[in-house]
C-alpha cells in the first residue's frame, strides 16, 4: 500500500497514516511519501508508539522523504 501525504502537515499526517495502517495484516507493508522535517521526525517515533516498526527511510529529493513501514502485530 502507498500513501503520499506531502500534501498534509503534522498531526494530520499522523492520522492519515494511522488510518492506513489498521488496514494492514500481519506483516504486510505501507509506503509513506512525507516531508521532510517535523513531519519525519516524529512519524517514526509515533508510529513505532503504537506497533509498528520502520523497515526504510530514503530520501526521495528535497525535503522529501518515504518511509516503509511494517505492521508488527
Amino acid at each position: 500500500m502507498f500513501l503520499d501525504l506531502t500534501k498534509y502537515k503534522c498531526p494530520i499526517t499522523f492520522v492519515k497514516a494511522k488510518i492506513a495502517l489498521e488496514k494492514l495484516k500481519n506483516k504486510d507493508t505501507l509506503v509513506i511519501k512525507i516531508n521532510e522535517g517535523e513531519d519525519l521526525n516524529n512519524m517514526p517515533e509515533s508510529l513505532k508508539e503504537i506497533g509498528f516498526k520502520i523497515i526504510k527511510k530514503k530520501r526521495l529529493e528535497k525535503n522529501i522523504a518515504e518511509i516503509t513501514i511494517m505492521h508488527i502485530n
